[in-house]
């Protein structure tokens, strides 16, 4: 069986594709923003964002009620 990724032309094999992965690396966050490529197309694009700072109680509570 094939793996498969989702793209904007419907399901392709992740073989098929080229992933571009572009990293940005601050103090509050690191974000990396995966595209990939078919040929020259970009048919996806994925952005992870991991914060480094985290979320305090009182922010969620304030946010809740």
């Amino acid at each position: 069986m094939t793996p498969l990724t989702y793209t904007i032309k419907g399901n392709l094999p992740c073989s098929d594709l080229r992933l571009q992965p572009e990293w940005e690396d601050t103090p509050d966050y690191t974000k990396v923003n995966v595209r990939y490529f078919l040929g020259d197309e970009e048919v996806r694009n994925d952005v992870y964002v991991y914060s480094k700072r985290g979320v305090t109680g009182e922010a969620i509570g304030g946010q809740i009620g």
